[in-house]
């Protein structure tokens, strides 16, 4: 069975495999949790909160556990911190010159 429209909204079963568009999953090949963000014939194609984005075998991943979803939500949350934290440190830079 050909997938045509791999690019649906998310939520919705785009892969014979059983994983959709932002699903929250596990990839054992580079052992990191990431979200699904597409799909590209046999390859995943996976994004954390911090931009990292890749592409793996869709049978190298799983649907991630309650663990795994706290732990990217963790990543996220983390990251926007740390970037608030230095857009704040440069503007702060700017101000004393």
């Amino acid at each position: 069975m050909p997938i045509t429209n791999t690019r649906r909204r998310r939520g919705s079963v785009a892969h014979p495999s059983g994983l959709r568009i932002g699903m929250v999953v596990y990839d054992r090949t580079y052992e990191m949790v990431a979200r699904v963000d597409g799909f590209d014939g046999p390859f995943v194609r996976l994004a954390r909160p911090t931009g990292l984005q890749w592409q793996t075998r869709w049978v190298s991943v799983r649907a991630g556990t309650e663990y795994e979803h706290r732990q990217l939500n963790a990543i996220g949350e983390l990251y926007r911190l740390r970037m608030k934290g230095l857009v704040q440190d440069q503007k702060r830079q700017l101000r004393t010159g």
